[in-house]
């Protein structure tokens, strides 16, 4: 229990010296959803059809750097934090409502990425996050989306 603690403890201050010149936008965590593997390169026919995905100990996070440009930063399946911006990504805005937004991330050659961050009508704060993975640099080919919960949405910091 005492090393799950000292984990949340460095994460949460690792992701605030990330951000430490961006504004948090949102805060979301427990993506689960279901994953696309075709059989193709190392997938094997046996091996290929739709999964249950969940990263337990998943954490995304929205921010606004004083630029204006945004990035998406999340904890991983192997408990690193990665910034999309850092990592090759380019982050597009794609769409804004009152209670919603979407960013497009692009690693070119190899993945697509939409985060889509909401309330939905009965107050709940949410996103969701689709991708597409292939190319000739990628090791594993899939398509997937998840759905997590978010502790905050700044739609007015936008």
């Amino acid at each position: 229990m005492e090393a799950l603690v000292r984990l949340l403890v460095f994460l949460f201050a690792a992701f605030a010296s990330l951000s430490a010149h961006a504004t948090d936008i949102a805060s979301c965590s427990e993506p689960s959803g279901k994953g696309y593997y075709p059989e193709t390169g190392v997938i094997k026919k046996a091996d290929s059809g739709w999964e249950d995905e969940k990263i337990s100990s998943g954490i995304t996070k929205l921010t606004k750097n004083s630029g204006g440009e945004y990035d998406i930063l999340f904890v991983d399946i192997r408990r690193e934090i990665i910034s999309a911006r850092a990592d090759g990504g380019t982050v597009i805005p794609l769409s804004r409502g009152a209670k919603s937004f979407s960013v497009l991330v692009v690693y070119p050659g190899k993945t697509a990425e939409v985060y889509t961050f909401l309330e939905n009508t009965s107050g709940g704060l949410e996103y969701l996050h689709t991708l597409s993975r292939a190319g000739d640099e990628v090791f594993i080919t899939k398509a997937s989306v998840m759905q997590g919960v978010c502790s905050y949405i700044h739609f007015d910091q936008l």
